[in-house]
């Protein structure tokens, strides 16, 4: 690739993979790609919606490395993105096809001009 602009990294925290690799997956791209733009969207879990007792610990400790190692970090807060389906879209119950739409639309706009 003659014209590597930078690095999109999409990954959830709450689960370690999203967490434990996407730390690395950062760390790595910085020390090989230091001078590359990296721009990381991150989903967090909830408290209210949440599918393991570890999460909130995956959180705290893959978030260090999101921040060091990205120029720019948009986290997603995932109980705010059901909020929106349900009040805002009239989603009773958002399925991921729903989420991940709607993330894609946030995407989609804060990256056009990009």
């Amino acid at each position: 690739c003659t014209g590597l602009q930078g690095f999109l990294v999409f990954n959830a925290v709450g689960g370690g993979t999203g967490s434990g690799l996407g730390s690395l997956l950062l760390e790595r791209l910085s020390v090989d790609y230091g001078k590359k733009s990296k721009l990381g969207f991150t989903i967090y879990p909830s408290p209210q919606i949440s599918t393991s007792v570890v999460e909130p610990y995956n959180s705290v400790l893959s978030t260090h490395s999101l921040l060091e190692h990205t120029d720019v970090a948009v986290l997603l807060d995932n109980e705010a993105i059901y909020d929106i389906c349900r009040r805002s879209l009239d989603i009773e119950r958002p399925t991921y096809t729903n989420l991940n739409r709607l993330i894609s639309q946030v995407i989609s706009s804060l990256t056009a001009s990009l």
